[in-house]
Protein backbone atom coordinates (compact mmCIF):
# COMPACT_ATOMS: atom_id res chain seq x y z
CA UNK A 1 0.00 0.00 0.00
CA UNK A 2 2.86 2.02 0.18
CA UNK A 3 4.02 4.76 -2.46
CA UNK A 4 6.92 3.52 -4.59
CA UNK A 5 9.30 6.30 -3.68
CA UNK A 6 12.19 4.41 -2.60
CA UNK A 7 14.45 1.69 -3.08
CA UNK A 8 14.34 -2.04 -2.29
CA UNK A 9 16.97 -4.93 -1.66
CA UNK A 10 15.97 -8.45 -1.52
CA UNK A 11 18.37 -10.25 0.03
CA UNK A 12 16.79 -13.52 1.02
CA UNK A 13 15.74 -16.96 0.03
CA UNK A 14 16.15 -17.03 -4.11
CA UNK A 15 13.13 -19.49 -4.28
CA UNK A 16 10.61 -16.87 -2.45
CA UNK A 17 12.66 -14.04 -5.32
CA UNK A 18 10.24 -13.81 -8.04
CA UNK A 19 7.30 -13.84 -6.28
CA UNK A 20 8.78 -11.01 -3.66
CA UNK A 21 9.35 -8.66 -7.15
CA UNK A 22 5.44 -9.14 -8.62
CA UNK A 23 4.51 -8.09 -4.96
CA UNK A 24 6.36 -5.12 -5.09
CA UNK A 25 5.85 -3.98 -9.50
CA UNK A 26 6.44 -0.51 -9.38
CA UNK A 27 9.44 -0.44 -6.71
CA UNK A 28 12.78 -0.23 -7.59
CA UNK A 29 14.23 -3.30 -6.77
CA UNK A 30 17.72 -4.77 -6.59
CA UNK A 31 17.95 -8.55 -6.03
CA UNK A 32 21.22 -9.86 -4.22
CA UNK A 33 22.78 -12.71 -2.81
CA UNK A 34 21.02 -14.60 -0.35
CA UNK A 35 22.68 -12.70 3.06
CA UNK A 36 22.52 -16.01 5.03
CA UNK A 37 22.91 -19.07 2.11
CA UNK A 38 23.51 -21.49 4.87
CA UNK A 39 22.32 -21.72 8.42
CA UNK A 40 24.88 -19.67 10.61
CA UNK A 41 27.01 -18.11 7.82
CA UNK A 42 26.90 -14.94 6.59
CA UNK A 43 27.13 -13.17 2.84
CA UNK A 44 27.38 -9.81 3.24
CA UNK A 45 29.38 -8.51 0.72
CA UNK A 46 26.50 -8.26 -2.41
CA UNK A 47 24.17 -6.75 -0.24
CA UNK A 48 26.87 -3.93 0.82
CA UNK A 49 27.75 -3.13 -2.13
CA UNK A 50 24.41 -2.85 -3.97
CA UNK A 51 23.11 -0.36 -1.01
CA UNK A 52 26.36 1.15 -1.07
CA UNK A 53 25.58 2.19 -5.23
CA UNK A 54 22.20 3.09 -4.50
CA UNK A 55 23.21 5.71 -1.63
CA UNK A 56 25.94 6.96 -3.72
CA UNK A 57 23.34 7.11 -6.65
CA UNK A 58 21.03 9.17 -4.67
CA UNK A 59 22.73 11.01 -2.48
CA UNK A 60 24.85 12.06 -5.58
CA UNK A 61 21.64 13.41 -7.00
CA UNK A 62 20.06 14.86 -4.15
CA UNK A 63 23.33 17.05 -3.20
CA UNK A 64 24.44 17.73 -7.06
CA UNK A 65 27.86 16.07 -6.57
CA UNK A 66 27.84 15.30 -10.52
CA UNK A 67 30.24 17.62 -11.40
CA UNK A 68 32.42 16.20 -8.17
CA UNK A 69 32.00 12.79 -9.54
CA UNK A 70 33.02 13.16 -12.95
CA UNK A 71 36.49 14.81 -12.12
CA UNK A 72 37.30 11.55 -9.81
CA UNK A 73 39.19 9.56 -10.86
CA UNK A 74 38.42 6.65 -7.75
CA UNK A 75 35.12 5.64 -6.79
CA UNK A 76 32.87 7.94 -4.43
CA UNK A 77 32.15 6.48 -0.90
CA UNK A 78 29.88 7.17 2.03
CA UNK A 79 32.43 8.38 4.77
CA UNK A 80 31.62 5.37 6.73
CA UNK A 81 32.16 2.92 4.15
CA UNK A 82 35.58 4.80 3.67
CA UNK A 83 36.83 4.42 7.07
CA UNK A 84 35.90 0.96 7.28
CA UNK A 85 38.11 0.17 4.54
CA UNK A 86 40.61 2.55 6.09
CA UNK A 87 40.79 0.65 9.05
CA UNK A 88 40.59 -3.01 7.25
CA UNK A 89 44.03 -1.55 4.95
CA UNK A 90 45.10 -0.10 8.52
CA UNK A 91 44.98 -4.15 10.03
CA UNK A 92 45.65 -6.09 7.12
CA UNK A 93 48.24 -4.09 5.12
CA UNK A 94 49.00 -4.45 1.60
CA UNK A 95 51.16 -6.91 -0.33
CA UNK A 96 54.13 -4.17 0.12
CA UNK A 97 53.74 -2.91 3.75
CA UNK A 98 52.34 -5.11 6.95
CA UNK A 99 49.42 -3.78 8.72
CA UNK A 100 49.31 -3.15 12.13
CA UNK A 101 47.08 -6.35 13.28
CA UNK A 102 43.55 -6.38 14.72
CA UNK A 103 41.87 -3.32 16.26
CA UNK A 104 39.31 -1.38 17.28
CA UNK A 105 38.61 1.85 15.73
CA UNK A 106 35.86 4.73 17.12
CA UNK A 107 34.93 7.58 15.28
CA UNK A 108 32.61 9.91 17.36
CA UNK A 109 31.51 13.16 15.97
CA UNK A 110 28.27 15.21 16.58
CA UNK A 111 25.17 13.08 15.80
CA UNK A 112 26.60 9.22 16.23
CA UNK A 113 29.63 7.30 17.20
CA UNK A 114 30.95 4.53 14.95
CA UNK A 115 32.72 1.09 16.16
CA UNK A 116 34.93 -0.86 13.82
CA UNK A 117 36.54 -4.06 14.78
CA UNK A 118 38.97 -5.66 12.71
CA UNK A 119 39.11 -8.93 14.86
CA UNK A 120 38.32 -12.83 14.68
CA UNK A 121 36.60 -12.45 18.42
CA UNK A 122 35.84 -15.92 18.40
CA UNK A 123 36.15 -17.73 21.94
CA UNK A 124 39.77 -18.43 22.81
CA UNK A 125 39.39 -20.59 25.93
CA UNK A 126 38.52 -24.41 26.42
CA UNK A 127 35.16 -23.40 28.85
CA UNK A 128 33.58 -21.14 26.90
CA UNK A 129 30.70 -21.28 24.11
CA UNK A 130 29.82 -19.03 21.39
CA UNK A 131 26.01 -18.28 21.20
CA UNK A 132 24.65 -16.92 18.12
CA UNK A 133 26.08 -16.18 14.63
CA UNK A 134 29.76 -15.58 14.43
CA UNK A 135 30.31 -11.90 14.00
CA UNK A 136 32.20 -10.48 10.84
CA UNK A 137 35.90 -10.17 11.11
CA UNK A 138 35.23 -6.59 9.51
CA UNK A 139 32.04 -5.31 11.79
CA UNK A 140 30.95 -1.60 11.77
CA UNK A 141 28.54 -0.63 14.46
CA UNK A 142 26.82 3.48 14.08
CA UNK A 143 25.24 4.84 17.99
CA UNK A 144 22.59 6.89 16.65
CA UNK A 145 21.93 7.99 19.51
CA UNK A 146 25.38 9.00 21.12
CA UNK A 147 26.74 12.19 19.60
CA UNK A 148 29.06 15.03 21.05
CA UNK A 149 25.79 17.70 19.61
CA UNK A 150 22.71 16.28 18.01
CA UNK A 151 22.06 13.57 20.42
CA UNK A 152 24.31 14.75 23.31
CA UNK A 153 22.99 12.74 26.34
CA UNK A 154 24.53 10.59 29.12
CA UNK A 155 22.66 11.12 32.45
CA UNK A 156 23.97 14.61 34.25
CA UNK A 157 24.82 12.87 37.38
CA UNK A 158 27.78 10.91 35.17
CA UNK A 159 28.94 13.30 33.38
CA UNK A 160 29.08 15.94 36.61
CA UNK A 161 31.27 13.02 37.85
CA UNK A 162 33.41 12.73 34.71
CA UNK A 163 33.79 16.46 34.22
CA UNK A 164 33.80 18.25 38.08
CA UNK A 165 30.81 20.41 37.01
CA UNK A 166 27.55 20.28 39.15
CA UNK A 167 24.17 18.52 37.65
CA UNK A 168 22.79 21.56 37.51
CA UNK A 169 25.08 23.50 35.51
CA UNK A 170 25.64 20.08 33.26
CA UNK A 171 21.89 20.39 32.57
CA UNK A 172 22.35 23.87 31.63
CA UNK A 173 25.64 23.19 28.93
CA UNK A 174 23.96 20.07 27.58
CA UNK A 175 20.36 22.29 26.51
CA UNK A 176 22.63 25.28 25.23
CA UNK A 177 25.18 22.57 23.36
CA UNK A 178 21.81 20.48 21.80
CA UNK A 179 20.30 23.78 20.62
CA UNK A 180 23.60 25.59 19.28
CA UNK A 181 25.15 22.53 17.92
CA UNK A 182 27.70 24.07 15.76
CA UNK A 183 29.21 25.42 19.22
CA UNK A 184 32.68 24.72 19.69
CA UNK A 185 34.70 25.34 23.21
CA UNK A 186 36.94 27.55 22.01
CA UNK A 187 39.15 28.03 25.35
CA UNK A 188 35.57 27.98 27.67
CA UNK A 189 36.82 25.92 30.44
CA UNK A 190 33.25 24.87 31.35
CA UNK A 191 32.91 23.86 27.47
CA UNK A 192 35.69 21.00 27.66
CA UNK A 193 35.34 19.91 30.79
CA UNK A 194 31.67 18.77 29.67
CA UNK A 195 33.83 17.88 26.15
CA UNK A 196 35.73 15.96 27.70
CA UNK A 197 32.99 14.12 29.66
CA UNK A 198 30.35 14.02 27.12
CA UNK A 199 33.17 12.14 24.56
CA UNK A 200 34.54 9.28 27.29
CA UNK A 201 31.16 8.49 28.02
CA UNK A 202 30.09 8.70 24.12
CA UNK A 203 33.68 5.77 23.86
CA UNK A 204 33.16 3.94 26.68
CA UNK A 205 29.07 3.22 25.75
CA UNK A 206 29.74 2.78 21.73
CA UNK A 207 32.08 0.37 22.52
CA UNK A 208 30.76 -1.56 25.27
CA UNK A 209 27.63 -2.32 22.71
CA UNK A 210 29.88 -3.17 19.71
CA UNK A 211 31.74 -5.67 21.91
CA UNK A 212 30.36 -8.84 22.98
CA UNK A 213 29.80 -10.13 26.69
CA UNK A 214 30.90 -12.92 28.55
CA UNK A 215 27.88 -15.10 30.80
CA UNK A 216 28.46 -17.39 33.40
CA UNK A 217 26.44 -20.87 33.65
CA UNK A 218 26.81 -24.28 35.12
CA UNK A 219 26.61 -27.75 32.80
CA UNK A 220 27.21 -31.28 33.74
CA UNK A 221 30.73 -30.53 32.94
CA UNK A 222 31.51 -27.87 35.77
CA UNK A 223 31.45 -24.01 35.12
CA UNK A 224 31.03 -22.63 31.49
CA UNK A 225 31.13 -19.44 30.03
CA UNK A 226 28.51 -18.31 26.84
CA UNK A 227 30.27 -15.69 24.43
CA UNK A 228 27.72 -13.60 23.06
CA UNK A 229 29.02 -11.23 19.80
CA UNK A 230 33.05 -10.55 19.59
CA UNK A 231 35.67 -11.05 22.31
CA UNK A 232 37.78 -8.21 21.59
CA UNK A 233 39.64 -8.89 25.01
CA UNK A 234 43.08 -9.40 23.52
CA UNK A 235 42.83 -6.53 20.64
CA UNK A 236 45.73 -4.07 21.46
CA UNK A 237 45.26 -1.49 19.66
CA UNK A 238 42.51 1.00 19.80
CA UNK A 239 42.06 3.61 16.74
CA UNK A 240 40.23 7.20 17.35
CA UNK A 241 39.16 10.11 14.98
CA UNK A 242 36.52 12.96 15.36
CA UNK A 243 36.82 16.13 15.28
CA UNK A 244 35.67 16.11 19.59
CA UNK A 245 38.99 13.40 19.71
CA UNK A 246 41.50 15.40 17.55
CA UNK A 247 41.16 18.62 18.78
CA UNK A 248 41.22 17.49 22.50
CA UNK A 249 43.87 17.74 24.78
CA UNK A 250 42.70 14.65 26.57
CA UNK A 251 42.38 12.12 23.26
CA UNK A 252 44.60 10.01 24.76
CA UNK A 253 42.04 9.58 28.26
CA UNK A 254 38.96 9.77 26.37
CA UNK A 255 40.29 6.89 24.41
CA UNK A 256 41.31 4.62 27.82
CA UNK A 257 37.45 4.63 28.03
CA UNK A 258 37.09 1.65 24.82
CA UNK A 259 39.05 -0.64 27.68
CA UNK A 260 37.16 -2.70 30.16
CA UNK A 261 36.99 -1.63 33.40
CA UNK A 262 36.17 -3.56 37.13
CA UNK A 263 32.39 -2.06 36.97
CA UNK A 264 31.61 -4.23 34.07
CA UNK A 265 33.49 -7.64 34.40
CA UNK A 266 31.20 -9.44 31.54
CA UNK A 267 32.06 -7.07 28.64
CA UNK A 268 34.85 -8.23 26.30
CA UNK A 269 36.22 -5.21 25.25
CA UNK A 270 40.39 -4.98 25.43
CA UNK A 271 42.40 -5.62 28.40
CA UNK A 272 44.76 -2.76 27.42
CA UNK A 273 45.68 -1.48 24.42
CA UNK A 274 47.60 0.90 22.45
CA UNK A 275 45.89 3.96 21.78
CA UNK A 276 46.02 5.87 17.91
CA UNK A 277 45.39 9.32 17.32
CA UNK A 278 44.42 10.02 13.86
CA UNK A 279 45.59 13.31 14.61
CA UNK A 280 45.87 14.37 10.92
CA UNK A 281 42.35 13.49 10.45
CA UNK A 282 43.48 11.49 7.24
CA UNK A 283 41.15 8.27 7.69
CA UNK A 284 37.91 9.87 6.44
CA UNK A 285 39.68 10.95 3.76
Amino acid sequence: AIRPQFPIVLAGNRTAMQQCRKALEGFEVSVCENVMPKFGVLKTEDTQKTIRSIFLRRIVQAKGLNAAAERMSGPMMPTPAAVMQAMTLLAKGTDKTPGIGELIGVDVGGATTDVYSIAEGMPRQMNRVYKGLPEPYVKRTVEGDIGMRYSIEAGAQRLAELSGLSPERVEALVQLLAHNTQTLPEHDTELEMLDYAVASMAVQTAVMRHAGTLEETYTMLGQTFVQSGKDLSEVRRVVVTGGSLIHSQRARQIARFACCDPAAPASLRPKKADIILDKRYILAA
